[in-house]
């Protein structure tokens, strides 16, 4: 006899259904690369702290690859940074919607004499430029830049967005009418069980349990002998990769389902978000696999700080269970790519009444729990630490320590569990093993350490002899200063017998410690153009327009956070 299973309410979502409307039209944008549709990234793929908001499209590994209007309308919007989309079209179109165009190398020639221009303008590199609806019309199909490899961008690809003109929020490609070739089914690679935080067990332990899943003549099994067996509040997640008929990248999948004893526990599906609700890709997927073991758990349950709405089609949908009972569950996950391809994986967890004699994990000495309601300050003499409510998305058990750090100022402090996702910055106060001169008080940090020992110095303030800064994550921070400026290094400059790059010149800017906050170029005394790629630290700077055959003066400085100063002079003949 299987018991009954409560869906347990731990806080209350209201019933949405936005997102889910269809209606979109499907024949009036066309494909921005005169290619078959190759998809390298689909669309509310989980990212580093967010969902991808459009299509990552294949240009072959290649920059410069065409790029076209996928309708009629105007440019709106140009956009160059370093990071993030690099550079960025926006065309709007009369029917309501914005194509977006992503990591691109360049424009045609008017949009690049116009960016080209407000740059020199600004003295600046990164710009933004809001064309009037009459100065850049554009016809469906009509070139209007190359791709590229620019910004954030992992390789040379396309990113694509289409976007609601009023909402701005980032709609789904596909339900557009665009076609890609996929006959292929997704692969479950990944089953993860677990038990609320003490009031339920996964196989006599109260961690959260992750299980292989391999196929056995197309079917998906567990890789283990046995079943998953479990007692109290349980709930469960996935990993799930899909592929597609050109493309041999690991793709997000577009919905999932959950049924337990045949009855609908959960579902989503990825057709629009809004972007003040990315940031719950850290609730949606499970931050500490995905950081600690690189595998992209997505939760078929809501933590309670997980206020997103759009992707899930009945809210009052909790994916918690309470196995109170001797018994037999039967779970159903099925997932699917946008063309319908489906997997399903049946498994059964058996509920043993005799698992709650097992003992929960003690607490570390003088940690306490912080939740999603509810945050905490830390006042101590030398380490100072405020979680502001809705920093977290579930309970969380907070604890500090602190060792010695010969190569800083301070102790280094451990603040709370690094594989816990933050929703909101917390705030960290190290008091300095000794005083730090005025002269000085300019140059000091508090520094993240990543476990690799690299260190990031944060922005921050001092009062009274402590140090503050704000941090996104739980970790390892310290004190110390950064007098060092940044390197500013040659890469290449034309010479008599060296111009196998062409006319261009290249630097390598970077810093040990503090983030590069400003750089500067300039040619013969006037500023010039570089181009920021972070990803290689280099500036590019293109001298097709200077004066030719002469020799040239060359001044690059480059600025940290800390108002450390480089800089490398030279002179090349062009």
């Amino acid at each position: 006899m299987k018991s009954k299973i409560f869906l347990l309410i731990i806080c209350l979502f209201p019933a949405c259904i936005a997102g889910f409307a269809q209606g979109y039209p499907n024949d009036y944008f066309s494909a921005p690369l005169d290619t078959p549709l190759s998809v390298v990234g689909t669309f509310g793929e989980i990212r580093n702290g967010h969902f991808h908001s459009g299509l990552d499209l294949s240009t072959g590994e290649q920059t410069g690859v065409p790029v076209m209007a996928a309708a009629d309308g105007y440019i709106s919007r140009i956009k160059i940074q370093a990071e993030g989309f690099g550079k960025a079209l926006y065309v709007t179109h009369p029917n309501g919607f914005v194509t977006v165009y992503a990591h691109l190398e360049k424009f045609t020639s008017p949009v690049n004499d116009l960016v080209r221009n407000t740059q020199y303008a600004q003295k600046s590199f990164e710009v933004e430029i809001f064309p009037k609806s009459k100065d850049f019309r554009v016809k469906k199909g009509e070139v209007i830049a190359y791709s590229g490899n620019s910004g954030s961008s992992e390789g040379p690809h396309l990113h694509f967005e289409i976007r609601d003109k009023d909402s701005e929020e980032p709609i789904n490609p596909l339900l557009f009418g665009l076609k890609m070739k996929d006959h292929i089914a997704p692969t479950i690679r990944f089953v993860r069980a677990y038990p609320l935080r003490e009031a339920g067990f996964v196989n006599n332990t109260d961690s959260a349990e992750t299980f292989e899943v391999m196929e056995q003549d197309g079917i998906p099994v567990f890789n283990m002998l046995g079943y998953i067996q479990a007692w109290g509040v349980v709930s469960v997640g996935f990993e799930a990769i899909d592929h597609e008929d050109q493309s041999q990248a690991n793709l997000g999948i577009y919905s999932a389902e959950l049924y337990v004893n045949a009855t609908l526990a959960y579902q989503w599906k990825m057709d629009r978000f809004n972007f003040n609700d990315t940031h719950y890709a850290n609730a949606q997927s499970d931050y500490q696999t995905r950081k600690r073991d690189g595998v992209n758990i997505e939760r078929c349950f809501r933590l309670p700080g997980n206020h997103l709405e759009s992707i899930y089609r009945d809210t009052s949908l909790l994916g918690y269970f309470d196995f109170v009972a001797d018994s037999s569950h039967d779970f159903k996950l099925v997932v699917k790519d946008f063309n319908g391809n489906t997997k399903s994986f049946e498994f059964q967890i058996l509920a043993y009444a005799s698992l709650m004699s097992n003992s929960y994990q003690p607490r570390p000495p003088g940690a306490v729990i912080v939740s999603p309601a509810k945050g905490i300050a830390i006042h101590k003499n030398d380490l100072d630490v405020v979680i502001p409510s809705g920093a977290v998305f579930k309970d969380v058990i907070y604890s500090d320590s602190k060792r010695k750090g010969p190569d800083y100022l301070s102790d280094i402090f451990t603040v709370g569990d690094m594989y816990e996702a933050l929703d909101e910055k917390i705030t960290v106060g190290i008091k300095p093993d000794s005083i730090i001169p005025d002269n000085l008080k300019s140059k000091t940090a508090v520094a993240y350490i990543e476990p690799t020992g690299k260190m990031h110095a944060l922005e921050g303030n001092w009062r009274g002899d402590m140090i503050f800064s704000r941090s996104s994550r739980f970790g390892d921070f310290a004190v110390l200063i950064d007098t060092v400026p940044p390197k500013v290094e040659k890469e290449y400059v034309p010479a008599d017998m060296n111009t196998y790059r062409g006319g261009i010149v290249q630097v390598r800017i970077s810093d040990d410690v503090s983030d590069i906050s400003s750089y500067s170029g300039s040619i013969d005394g006037k500023w010039f153009l570089f181009e920021y790629d972070p990803k290689s630290s280099m500036l590019t700077a293109d001298l097709s327009a200077i004066e030719h055959n002469k020799r040239h003066d060359i001044e690059v400085t480059a600025t940290d956070s800390r108002g450390n100063v480089g800089t490398w002079k030279s002179t090349f003949w062009y």
